[in-house]
This record gives C-alpha cells, sequence and structure tokens, in this order.
C-alpha cells in the first residue's frame, strides 16, 4: 500500500468516525433533535444503559486514532498513554453496557423496520428495498442480530484487554496490532451505518441485510488482523537490517533500558 494510499484511507477513516461520533452526541441534547420514533422507544426502556454505551463509544471512536500517531508516540508518550487509558476505559464501560443491551436489540430492529418515519424523512419508498407491503416483522426473526452484538460486546473487550497487556510487558508491536484489532471493531459504529442501506439493496430481504449488517464487524477484524501482521513483519524487517522502530516511544523514555554497547 503507498504512502498516498494509507494517509488517503486514514484521513476518510478519521473523517467518518468523528462524523458518527458527532450524530451520536445529540443524544445528550435536550430535547434530543432528529431522533425517531425506534430510538425513542429504545431511549425510554433502557436510559441509563444506552446513554453509557453512546458516551463510552464517542470516547472510544475520538480517541482511538489517537493511537496510531507516531509523531504523538514519539514526541509525547505520557499524551499518547492518557489517551490509551481513556480508550481502554470506555472500550470497557461501553463493552458491558453493548452486552447488557445486545437482548434488546432484536425488539430494537424489529421496531426499526416496522416504522416507515425514516423513510418518510428521506423521501424513499420502502418497497425500493425490499419491504414487502403489510409485512410485520418479529424480535423472533433476529436472534442472530442479539448474537452479532453480544459476540462484538465480548470481542470488543478481550482485543482492548490483550492490548493494554502487551504495552504493561513492553511488547509494543503486538500492543499496536492488538490496538489495530481493537479500534477495528470500534469502527464498527461507522460500518454498521454504511452498510445497512447498500446490503437492503443488494438482498432486497430486510431481515438477511440486517444481520449481514449487524456481523460486519468480523469483516472489520479481517482487514484489521491483515494489517497487523503487515505491520509485524514490517517491524521485524526493520529490526533485521538495524533501522529504528517507527511505533517506539522517545529515547528518553527507554533510558533505564539502554545498554552500554562499544562501538
Amino acid at each position: 500500500m503507498s504512502r498516498k494510499v494509507a494517509s488517503a484511507a486514514t484521513a476518510v477513516m478519521w473523517l467518518l468516525a468523528a462524523a458518527v461520533a458527532l450524530a451520536a452526541a445529540r443524544y445528550f441534547l435536550n430535547p434530543v433533535p432528529l431522533l425517531v420514533r425506534t430510538q425513542s422507544l429504545a431511549l425510554a426502556r433502557h436510559p441509563v444503559w444506552l446513554l453509557l454505551h453512546i458516551a463510552c463509544g464517542v470516547a472510544a471512536l475520538v480517541a482511538g486514532p489517537f493511537q496510531f500517531v507516531a509523531s504523538l508516540r514519539a514526541s509525547h508518550p505520557a499524551v499518547h498513554r492518557a489517551t490509551g487509558y481513556v480508550y481502554l476505559a470506555a472500550v470497557l464501560l461501553g463493552g458491558c453496557a453493548g452486552l447488557r443491551l445486545s437482548a434488546d436489540t432484536a425488539q430494537f430492529v424489529a421496531d426499526g423496520l416496522n416504522d416507515n418515519t425514516a423513510f418518510e424523512l428521506i423521501g424513499m419508498a420502502p418497497t425500493v428495498l425490499g419491504f414487502a407491503p403489510n409485512t410485520t416483522y418479529d424480535p423472533s426473526q433476529f436472534f442472530l442480530v442479539v448474537l452479532a452484538f453480544a459476540a462484538l460486546s465480548i470481542t470488543w473487550i478481550v482485543t482492548s484487554a490483550a492490548a493494554l497487556v502487551r504495552a504493561r510487558q513492553r511488547r509494543f508491536a503486538d500492543h499496536r496490532a492488538w490496538m489495530m484489532r481493537s479500534y477495528s471493531l470500534t469502527f464498527a459504529a461507522v460500518t454498521v451505518r454504511l452498510m445497512a442501506v447498500p446490503l437492503l439493496f443488494v438482498t432486497q430481504d430486510p431481515v438477511v441485510a440486517i444481520t449481514l449488517t449487524f456481523w460486519s464487524w468480523v469483516l472489520n477484524l479481517m482487514i484489521a488482523e491483515w494489517l497487523a501482521r503487515r505491520a509485524v513483519r514490517a517491524a521485524a524487517l526493520r529490526t533485521l537490517i538495524g533501522l529504528p522502530d517507527s511505533g517506539r516511544v522517545a529515547p528518553q523514555t527507554q533510558r533505564r533500558e539502554t545498554r552500554w554497547r562499544p562501538r
């Protein structure tokens, strides 16, 4: 991957994360703007858990990208660690809230599919996306959605905990790899919103489309795994040929580990 392509992809990722975080932050306004009936019902059922999940999701989306800025790691390691702890705390609390909310996901999805308010707002007929006239969706049709959201919450916590353990062990290459995996799951908040409508167009089956949308985090994780393995190979190659690891913290933070070697 060329440097220009990587920079463009990073910029797009930052912009999408910021846009979703900003949209989610509206839940903390009073009154909440642009709230459809489905979202109002979910907020009424689980106000504390839902707001906790949203707040932690916003914090993780915003704090996460700073963990991958090499210049920040090198020049301001204390800032890097502080934003890292903010990110990890947000994932822990947000993942626990998500796990608590997962059982309600089927009801949330069924309410959304049975409500045509969103289609009225964008001026689109439901039949364009495969919604049959006079069809009512039941929560029992979305068991796999519940499973997807619960699995995402657990995996989100586990990958982030692994990143923390590797950092405490000073295994920084492994730490960065686990942070890639963790943030790919944080970024599921973006990909879920991007994939829903295209999948509805393609499948013309709302149950299949929404189920695939909620499992789209697996694709995120696969891409992160490819990137992490690629980064580990690149770091190993730099070490082999004697180049410095671009992801290491500033030299002054490693004085305790530096040993004198004869020239």
